[in-house]
């Protein structure tokens, strides 16, 4: 950001740096994974479903985490740019993110946590049939924790009212990044930014075991 304003007006946010800046966002979304216990802790075969059903949803909103920080999802130069490099429909969408995703770090690593256990793949179609989780069970008592622990710590922060529109709004953010997911999912270099990554993290956490 301190690098883009510098620049001339004409000069600041072109497509190149933007898109640069995208895919080094998404890279940073592998230790989602790498670094949760959690996630390890589950057989293979079931980390390797999380990984492929989750990525494209803890990539997104992760990139907006990041944009959120820094400041850019109130740069309206911002949203020009996605409209060129990704798809004119995305840009109402970032907004609608943009509008929700402003929480603390410790809420926004919560809900990082509890998509990259989500269990549901059926609302964006795909040729691939689903595939059974192994131990379902396990998966859902992780799912539980982390949603409860977002749940008390917003307790502990707020009084119940503001908690309860907090997490109302902690919904609304996950269907704006689910409306992301849908409309970005067939630009091209999106989905091979999102392939890389997953494969890099089965050769990392999963084959090597």
């Amino acid at each position: 950001m301190h690098e883009q304003k510098v620049l001339p007006l004409k000069l600041r946010f072109k497509p190149a740096s933007l898109k640069k800046y995208f895919l080094m966002a998404l890279e940073a979304t592998q230790s989602v994974y790498k670094n949760n216990q959690d996630f390890l802790s589950l057989p293979a075969d079931d980390r390797s479903i999380l990984l492929h059903n989750t990525m494209k949803y803890t990539g997104i909103f992760s990139v907006n985490c990041i944009s959120n920080q820094i400041g850019l999802l109130n740069c309206d130069a911002y949203y020009h740019i996605i409209k060129m490099i990704v798809h004119p429909d995305v840009a109402p969408t970032a907004k609608r993110v943009a509008d929700r995703v402003d929480f603390d770090m410790i809420i926004m690593k919560l809900i990082l946590a509890i998509l990259s256990f989500s269990t549901i793949n059926y609302t964006v179609y795909s040729n691939s049939p689903p595939i059974n989780f192994s131990n379902i069970k396990q998966i859902l008592h992780i799912q539980n924790t982390y949603i409860e622990l977002t749940w008390k710590y917003l307790l502990y922060k707020y009084k119940f009212e503001l908690a309860v529109k907090c997490f109302s709004n902690l919904i609304g953010c996950m269907f704006a990044v689910h409306d992301a997911v849908v409309t970005i999912q067939n630009i091209p270099w999106f989905e091979e930014k999102i392939d890389s990554i997953v494969q890099e993290i089965v050769q990392t956490v999963i084959t090597d075991d």
